[in-house]
């Protein structure tokens, strides 16, 4: 059997809930080292949330955990942005090396979508940094679309965002 078919039989996308603060703790400072420019937070930040602060964002933010044997492999979040009313927003997408291609991040998109469906909205979009490629290819593939001009990063002017949205009413893949 191929590894990466392996990989995706056993992997788990779910809801993170107030016991996975110490797992959305490691798969987020692994996502903000290994793609500092992909974030609006950095590293250095949120290293300093308190296990406590963890635990409350994982109960109460809506995060999505990829777990491998209860080991977070990748996460993603939705909420709202308030520049697109009405729409729901992908955030923290992240999955680990050994994960890429292997389906992990369409279903943490999906769950993304899914919740976003079942709060009563027809649109999803995202922003990517422009020089990361391989994440726009991804969003691309899976029926994102650019829409608008790309705009600095709050935190970093110098990093460009890219806006894509998708309608969910006729997006298949998520």
């Amino acid at each position: 059997m191929d590894e990466r078919a392996h990989v995706m039989k056993t992997i788990e996308v779910r809801k993170s809930t107030s016991d996975d603060g110490p797992r959305l703790k490691e798969i987020r400072l692994l996502s903000l080292r290994d793609e500092p420019d992909a974030y609006g937070s950095t590293f250095d930040e949120a290293v300093l949330y308190s296990d406590d602060q963890w635990a409350t964002m994982a109960s109460e933010r809506n995060y999505f955990l990829a777990l491998a044997n209860d080991d977070p492999v990748g996460m993603s979040s939705g909420g709202l942005f308030l520049p697109f009313p009405g729409a729901r927003w992908l955030y923290g997408m992240f999955v680990r090396n050994e994960h890429r291609g292997t389906g992990v991040a369409v279903d943490l998109v999906r769950a993304v979508a899914n919740w976003a469906r079942q709060d009563g909205s027809d649109t999803l979009g995202l922003h990517v940094t422009r020089s990361l490629g391989r994440a726009r290819a991804f969003y691309s593939k899976i029926g994102f679309n650019d829409v608008g001009t790309p705009s600095p990063m709050d935190r970093d002017a110098r990093l460009l965002l890219m806006t894509m949205t998708t309608d969910l009413r006729t997006n298949e893949r998520v």
